[in-house]
């Protein structure tokens, strides 16, 4: 799964890496979670990166309410699901633009149990993507638009599983495999081809803040740089 990760690059850096417009104003997020606003890339306007929320509210929602089980995808599952199934035919995929990831190592202590977090990164690029989907739920009294989107996880590697006790861990994709996730023209097979566990070579973690265990409020702000600060590696 992947329910918290970070977006701290800085535009400039964001532009170079992705030949698209940034549409609307960006700031680094050090603490993503579900509901948030965070930059993606989607088949339909690959020329722009634009803002949207992270949790899929479907188009055919009665109201705009956020399911709390659809901030992630499961790759074994886009099938079978009346959410995820239409959003893979009709190619309705994202890039989730990113630095990194956090996960918890939950750890027996008496009768309570520790949530060490760690933060999973890249060793040959400091930003990459999620694989994504997107809906669009559009209001029917103003007809705003409310744009959101789902990580797909996929199962873990060996980093990763060592510390997320149910082995998943977020698909990320190589720049190659970026531009086929956006293609019209890929195959639904091949698309799930596409849902692999990165290398763990690639890979790098390290032990972070325990504040990263509180989200980020507004009555309550746990949006800085020290969210990422490694403390004991393991």
């Amino acid at each position: 799964m992947c329910a918290r990760f970070v977006l701290s690059t800085a535009e400039k850096t964001i532009l170079q890496a992705y030949a698209a417009e940034l549409v609307g104003p960006f700031a680094p997020n050090y603490n993503i979670a579900i509901t948030d606003e965070t930059l993606v890339i989607t088949a339909d306007e690959p020329a722009i990166i634009q803002p949207m929320h992270f949790g899929i509210v479907p188009h055919h929602a009665p109201a705009l309410k956020v399911d709390y089980d659809s901030f992630n995808s499961r790759d074994d599952r886009l099938l079978e699901s009346k959410i995820w199934k239409p959003l893979v035919e009709h190619h309705k995929t994202c890039l989730v633009l990113t630095n990194g990831f956090y996960e918890w190592k939950r750890i027996p202590d008496g009768k309570k149990v520790i949530k060490e977090p760690y933060m999973f990164t890249l060793t040959d690029r400091p930003l990459f993507a999620f694989a994504g989907l997107w809906s669009q739920w559009v209001n029917p009294i103003d007809k705003s638009r409310y744009r959101s989107f789902s990580i797909i996880t996929t199962q873990s590697n060996e980093i990763v599983g060592e510390i997320h006790e149910k082995k998943r861990m977020p698909v990320i994709l190589s720049k190659e495999k970026e531009k086929a996730w956006l293609s019209k023209d890929l195959s639904v097979n091949s698309m799930l081809e596409l849902c692999q566990p990165f290398p763990d070579d690639l890979m790098q973690r390290v032990r972070v803040s325990s504040r990263i265990n509180t989200t980020n409020r507004k009555d309550k702000p746990n949006n800085d740089e020290g969210l990422i600060a490694p403390e004991n590696s393991k």
